[in-house]
């Protein structure tokens, strides 16, 4: 008995492990909103890690954490305003469209921190964090490196993303 569940947990382990993949990506983020008279872009350097789930021949599912930092501030009346970091967590559902393509859908829950400074004085956001939806278009370059595309939108805020993804 003692061997046969440890017979199931190994073919359990390694069948879970060949349908998985480590996922690493970088890309460029742009987060603008406008509201009024108030229209604000910043640019960001974002990095991300996932787990990819095959879950049938053409859908898949990928757990991904996303970090990132600002790399283009705005000003506004006056105000710089600047990206601290970003930090989201998501659940991208990917379905293969060709050998190399494919689209995919992510909900995400994520936190914007910003900085705005004016006349020596400067004031950090307490945002909360958001819920947020998107969706995107990636090429397969090779088996293991992607490009990607996606738009995503937190509470009005608009998030255009490009960037590279490599699975290992």
């Amino acid at each position: 008995m003692f061997k046969k569940a440890i017979l199931s947990a190994a073919l359990l382990t390694v069948s879970m492990s060949a349908s998985a993949n480590w996922e690493f990506g970088i890309g460029y983020t742009n987060v603008s909103d406008d509201d009024g008279d108030i229209d604000i872009s910043l640019g960001g350097i974002v990095a991300s890690a996932g787990y990819q789930y095959q879950v049938n021949d053409s859908f898949q599912l990928v757990p991904e954490v996303r970090i990132g930092t600002g790399v283009s501030d705005d000003t506004v009346f006056g105000v710089d305003v600047e990206l601290d970091s970003f930090y989201a967590v998501s659940l991208r559902g990917e379905y293969s469209l060709a050998d190399n393509m494919y689209v995919y859908i992510v909900p995400s829950y994520g936190k914007l921190e910003l900085t705005a400074s004016a006349n020596g004085f400067s004031e950090s956001s307490d945002s909360d964090w958001e819920f947020g939806l998107g969706g995107g278009f990636g090429f397969m370059v090779t088996e293991t490196t992607s490009v990607e595309v996606s738009y995503e939108t937190f509470d009005d805020a608009d998030v255009l993303s490009i960037g590279a993804k490599f699975a290992f």
